[in-house]
């Protein structure tokens, strides 16, 4: 029990610190660009994505990477803050032995946006999030795993037209079985269609 509440104390503190690192780099970016500086976005403030990528887990079972794919809408706080809801589906990995471990993630996330040009920007992603898998296989009965964790995102995002973005991005989820925590890393690229 002392190792799980010290180890809610560091998440905390890592929490606390993104969100201080994401505030004060929102607070130059405010400072440094004007509005005239910046086009990327229309001056609508709704957004929804769809996403694919490759999802790689740190499972030492398992092989391969699996397809991933994902969904969220979000809301322009500024041209340099937003707040997005995701749902993640992780895929399928093999785990050998005839298991499979399928995933999904429900995530709540806050996005600062740093402009680089008038349609490019980068941006870094950060959220909690509730990761569930199931695993399976032809010969036991299946059991299934959640895990609530934050999630960090990293990216660039362009503008190709007045309603439409590209995003680039690399995201990381915590995912667990009964004993041990592992990463799911996803790089994939995603469309974003503005409102």
């Amino acid at each position: 029990i002392k190792m799980i509440k010290e180890n809610e104390m560091k998440i905390g503190k890592i929490i606390v610190a993104l969100l201080l690192v994401m505030v004060s780099t929102t607070s130059y970016a405010a400072k440094r660009y004007s509005n005239d500086d910046y086009d990327l976005r229309s001056t609508s403030n709704f957004h929804v994505g769809v996403g694919v990528g490759s999802m790689k887990t740190d499972n030492p079972s398992a092989s391969g990477r699996s397809v991933a794919w994902s969904i969220f809408v979000g809301t322009e706080i500024n041209r340099f803050l937003a707040a997005e809801v995701a749902y993640t589906n992780l895929g399928t990995t093999d785990l050998g032995s005839s298991v499979n471990l399928k995933g999904s993630a429900y995530s709540l996330n806050v996005v600062g946006n740093i402009p680089v040009t008038k349609a490019v920007s980068m941006f870094a992603k950060f959220g909690l999030a509730n990761t569930g898998v199931y695993s399976e296989s032809s010969t036991t009965t299946g059991a299934t795993y959640s895990k609530v964790a934050p999630t960090i995102g990293l990216g660039v995002r362009a503008g190709v037209g007045k309603n439409m973005d590209v995003r680039i991005a690399y995201d990381n989820y915590k995912i667990a079985d009964d004993t041990t925590t592992y990463n799911a890393d996803i790089t994939g690229v995603s469309l974003i269609f503005k409102f």
